[in-house]
């Protein structure tokens, strides 16, 4: 009769005990996959940040173009007038 409490703290223990490697296991996969969300994070972070600078750079140079036609009613000139000269 007295080793039925025994059995029973030995059954919990061994519960217990599987539960917390099961806890420990799936905290670990977890961990790995957020430092792999975290990865792609950082990449698309650095991908948005050069898209920015192009779309600047892009609306930068079209500014430049619109704004020498309006205000300084300048052109590009026509093919046939565009030469190149050689250094050698």
């Amino acid at each position: 009769m007295q080793s039925m409490p025994v059995f029973l703290l030995l059954f919990l223990i061994l519960v217990s005990a599987y539960s917390v490697v099961t806890v420990r296991h799936e905290n670990r996969l977890a961990f790995v996959r957020l430092q792999g969300l975290e990865e792609k994070r950082s990449h698309l972070q650095s991908e948005w940040g050069r898209l920015m600078l192009e779309r600047a750079t892009w609306s930068t140079q079209h500014n430049l173009a619109e704004d020498a036609e309006k205000r300084l009613g300048m052109s590009p000139p026509p093919y046939n007038r565009v030469f190149t000269v050689d250094r050698g």
